[in-house]
């Protein structure tokens, strides 16, 4: 049965399965024990989870700690590939040997915290995983500006700026 669906089909399946039990987390953490408490726990969760999957990707292509931007990008850009290239459309703009800016032009937390009523509460969880993907390799970084509400609920472009200490 499953040899009917592509490899992508299968991956999107998951992928929106995923997504579907992190809204209804979030959602069910918000009514029980208040947005802020779902908020924290969400930026912890999120954070953890990209630690635990950036070390198994990297495990399963059997790749060493990233020693530059090059390598760091490119990892990150065929992690966010597998994890969901649909989710999200960003551009990275490259500012030195340790510094890039990632805008988010689309973001389908932003889309659906809007559906959701939500979008005056929430703060981000997508950078966050982000930061645990970082973690994972290793690597110090600051993140700027600091995670908070929804840039683009405040009207300003998702745009954040991540400086590496490579080791």
């Amino acid at each position: 049965m499953l040899s009917s669906l592509s490899f992508d089909a299968q991956k999107d399946l998951l992928v929106k399965g995923w997504m579907s039990h992190d809204a209804r987390w979030f959602m069910a953490v918000a009514e029980n024990f208040g947005i802020d408490a779902a908020n924290r726990l969400n930026q912890f969760v999120c954070r953890g989870i990209g630690r635990v999957e950036m070390k198994r990707f990297m495990k399963s292509l059997s790749l060493s700690p990233p020693k530059d931007m090059e390598e760091y990008l490119n990892l990150k850009k065929a992690a966010l590939s597998l994890y969901g290239s649909d989710l999200a459309e960003y551009e990275i703009k490259i500012l030195n040997h340790q510094s890039y800016q990632m805008h988010l032009k689309r973001c389908f937390a932003h889309e659906n915290i809007v559906r959701a009523g939500i979008k005056d509460e929430y703060e981000c969880g997508i950078f966050a995983r982000l930061q645990g993907w970082i973690d994972a390799q290793g690597l110090g970084h600051e993140l700027t500006p600091p995670l908070g509400k929804c840039m683009k609920v405040l009207g300003e472009e998702c745009c954040y700026t991540v400086t590496l200490q490579f080791p």
